[in-house]
């Protein structure tokens, strides 16, 4: 969901082994390296700057707030992966 609270929703075949793989390799997301992995900063197109705005770009699985990066997620069978813009202050 995005800052506007619209929906877009995608549906990917892949042989990418990790949910950050195979969205980066469609480009869906895009972000930076760091020491934790991948920080995505764009999403489906639409960059958020946490330093500038407060938000950021929060990954989810099943609609439970994911414990692992989007780059170290394996992909499995049957799970909903998703993004939601978020306010650091809300």
């Amino acid at each position: 969901m995005n800052k506007a609270g619209e929906t877009t929703t995608f549906s990917i075949k892949t042989d990418k082994k990790t949910v950050g793989d195979a969205l980066v390799e469609v480009d869906l997301i895009a972000g930076d390296i760091g020491d934790y992995g991948l920080y995505v900063k764009t999403v489906n197109g639409e960059t958020l700057d946490y330093t500038a705005d407060g938000y950021y770009w929060a990954f989810y699985e099943n609609g439970e707030y994911a414990m692992t990066g989007v780059d170290s997620t394996d992909i499995a069978e049957g799970v909903e992966y998703s993004f939601v813009a978020t306010s650091a202050t809300e």
